[in-house]
């Protein structure tokens, strides 16, 4: 009888620490799967959405859109829209020839696809859906595509300590259009004498002051050729600039500067 109650008791107790080994792992996986969870969550990368296409904004950007409307009206924007297209190739004249809604406000070309091809950047004024939008051509691929919409944008800048509100796009239409009316009215051509985007070796190019602005801590200060730039304040001489990602597509604002009095 003691031999059997013994070996019960042992039977017990072997049951007792097998179930609380087998917690032991179960707690383990999970600490691990809801670590690897939360590893996954912090390395999302939240790409920007245009303000013009973020309903929540629609009332804050109307004066916005009604300034932008206004100034095409008063056809100013095809005044500019002229001069431009007179120095696009044969090809893109013939594109802005076709598409009747966009009023060519700027544009650069360079190696912006990282492809050694002809590459363009065009800020238009789009009639149709009154807003100010980035084009951009790759020249390898012979495609265009709308920043932000058919290309992602993410913000590299958050820890520069400086905001503005508004995307790109935005900002470019009320620093650059909308602040400038009155020149624009007097003379569209100034307009032309400073360009408000451009692709340039940022660390030759004497409108960039590397020292004082800031870089993102996602990319390196090397290898600053063919850096796409776009005017966010041309009286402050204020601008952020892009890097194109071939593995996925996408843009980093990498660089700002943001000057004020």
């Amino acid at each position: 009888m003691k031999i059997k109650i013994a070996f019960v008791l042992l039977s017990l107790a072997l049951f007792s620490c097998n179930s609380k080994q087998q917690e032991k792992i179960t707690n383990k996986k999970e600490t691990v799967h809801e670590s690897s969870k939360a590893n996954k969550t912090s390395d999302t990368i939240h790409y920007q959405i245009s303000v013009y296409d973020d309903s929540k904004l629609a009332d804050r950007i109307s004066e916005n859109r009604e300034s932008l409307k206004r100034l095409s009206e008063k056809q100013l924007f095809s005044k500019v829209n002229s001069k431009m297209t007179e120095q696009l190739d044969e090809k893109q004249n013939q594109f802005f020839k076709t598409n009747h809604d966009y009023e060519l406000l700027s544009f650069a070309k360079g190696n912006i696809f990282q492809t050694s091809s002809e590459d363009y950047i065009f800020a238009v004024y789009d009639i149709k859906s009154n807003r100010l939008k980035f084009l951009l051509f790759n020249g390898a691929t012979n495609i265009y595509s709308e920043l932000f919409k058919d290309i992602k944008v993410e913000n590299g800048l958050n820890d520069c300590g400086s905001y503005s509100f508004g995307t790109l796009d935005y900002q470019f239409a009320q620093e650059n259009l909308i602040m400038n009316e009155d020149a624009l009215e007097i003379n569209p051509g100034y307009y032309l004498e400073a360009p408000p985007v451009k692709v340039a070796d940022i660390s030759k190019d004497e409108n960039f002051a590397l020292k004082d602005g800031c870089f993102s801590k996602k990319t390196s200060k090397t290898n600053l050729e063919n850096t796409l730039c776009i005017s966010t304040s041309p009286v402050y001489n204020n601008w952020d600039c892009l890097k194109y990602n071939k593995t996925n597509n996408t843009f980093l604002i990498f660089y700002s500067q943001a000057f004020a009095d």
